[in-house]
């Protein structure tokens, strides 16, 4: 009774038709979400998506932010259409996967000869003494689960093949799941940091609803580029997760694509830069020479390749230094821009200064999501799940009478294998009926 209420109410959610629907709407929606950048600033759009020359005749900034298009996957309108198409997947394995599970697991006989004959393969033989018991023994061997009482047999195979559409539609329902637990629970932040730093997570670019960022204490221990034919080959930050009270929880060297992970928070190695450089004045007496840091500024931001430049100074001479790399190496040239040669940081500079330190910062991509093992784990199972759903599910009986056998077979899929399964018994059967004969000859 509950069964038949539940299809009376969500029957119309079970059909094929509108879950394949659903999906097709999901899918458009979700291309339109690729198309248009998400979580922009208003600035983006506006100059991006102008009023005056819309893309298409009709997108504009205005219809974007109308529609909610800036933020797709957050909107009600589409977690409500996941939220209909979860419906529809669990209403669809409870009102048709289960029943047919269940009745592919129960057995039922073929008792009239007549019931073979629309069957893809059957045949007849003459009876003989134990010819059931052999065919009983080559359908064994075939890996049937079998069941048989007096004169009739039936064996099917294959019943992965029946289950697996049930753990289809769990898998979907598992990355529906944790793509509307990603939509209220994630944050991404940004943080730029030097070297030796202790920092917070304080400078998130995007943050769920729902979400409450994590109080963790990290320290970027060092930071070092590796350089491969002069270029950047990759580029490496040693950070440290401490406690409250500053003790070591985890430390780990993280590169680009190897990210640190902690309490489902992963620390990711984005982007590097130079801040500045300490010197000395060697031209002080030595009880008061004192440490100077000079900044830093970039000359070609967004490159592939960087150089940054400063200025230092005395009262009768002012240098440019140029910095290329993170080697450890830069070169200077004076006022007037003569090229005064190639010098490693510990060197002097025309005997007045002594650089002595580069400083370094690393940029770290901080992400929290919570639904990423949802959706690997749905995917994971769907992979595995489809590949089962190609298994054939075999069915076979067995008619005996006192003068013949009447042996039949059906498969949903995988017709010619069966078809060499088949015939294969039936050659094994007919030895058995050619030896009894010469026998009794």
């Amino acid at each position: 009774m509950k069964l038949l209420k539940f299809q009376r109410t969500f029957g119309f959610f079970a059909k094929f038709e509108f879950g394949i629907f659903m999906l097709g709407i999901i899918a458009l929606l979700s291309s339109v979400g690729s198309f248009i950048e998400q979580d922009e600033s208003l600035e983006f759009y506006q100059e991006n998506y102008s009023l005056t020359q819309p893309i298409y005749g009709f997108i504009t900034w205005k219809s974007i932010l109308f529609f909610g298009l800036d933020h797709i996957y957050t909107t009600w309108w589409f977690l409500s259409l996941l939220i209909i198409l979860g419906i529809s997947l669990i209403s669809c394995t409870i009102i048709r996967q289960f029943p047919l599970v269940s009745n592919s697991k129960e057995y039922f006989f073929r008792k009239k000869k007549n019931s073979f004959t629309p069957l893809p393969f059957s045949i007849k033989f003459q009876n003989i003494y134990f010819l059931k018991e052999s065919i009983l023994l080559q359908i064994q061997n075939l890996n049937f689960h079998l069941y048989q009482t007096r004169n009739l047999i039936y064996g099917y195979k294959g019943l992965i093949g029946r289950i697996s559409p049930i753990l289809v539609h769990i898998s979907l329902i598992l990355i529906l799941l944790g793509a509307g637990l990603g939509a209220f629970q994630n944050f991404k932040a940004q943080e730029i940091l030097p070297k030796g730093e202790l920092f917070h997570i304080q400078n998130p670019i995007k943050i769920g609803s729902l979400t409450s960022i994590p109080n963790l204490s990290v320290r970027v221990n060092d930071f070092w580029v590796e350089y491969e034919n002069k270029r950047v080959h990759q580029f490496y930050s040693n950070l440290s997760v401490l406690d409250p009270i500053g003790n070591e929880k985890k430390e780990l060297t993280i590169s680009v694509n190897h990210p640190l992970r902690y309490q489902n928070v992963d620390f990711y190695q984005s982007d590097w830069n130079l801040l500045g450089i300490r010197i000395q004045n060697v031209k002080e007496q030595e009880q008061e020479q004192k440490i100077y840091e000079y900044p830093l500024f970039s000359t070609n931001q967004g490159q592939a390749n960087k150089s940054w430049i400063t200025w230092i100074a005395n009262q009768k001479n002012e240098y440019a230094l140029i910095f290329n790399s993170l080697d450890h190496t830069f070169l200077v040239y004076d006022q007037t821009g003569k090229y005064l040669g190639i010098k490693n940081v510990g060197e002097t500079i025309q005997d007045e200064f002594r650089v002595l330190d580069i400083i370094p910062s690393t940029g770290l991509l901080i992400k929290y999501d919570p639904s990423i093992p949802f959706i690997y784990g749905g995917f994971g199972l769907l992979i595995l799940t489809t590949l089962f759903s190609y298994l054939p599910y075999t069915q076979i009986w067995v008619y005996q009478q006192s003068s013949n056998n009447w042996i039949g077979c059906l498969t949903n899929r995988g017709k010619i294998q069966l078809e060499i399964e088949f015939e294969n018994l039936i050659r094994k059967i007919e030895n058995k009926l050619v030896k009894n004969n010469l026998k009794t000859s």
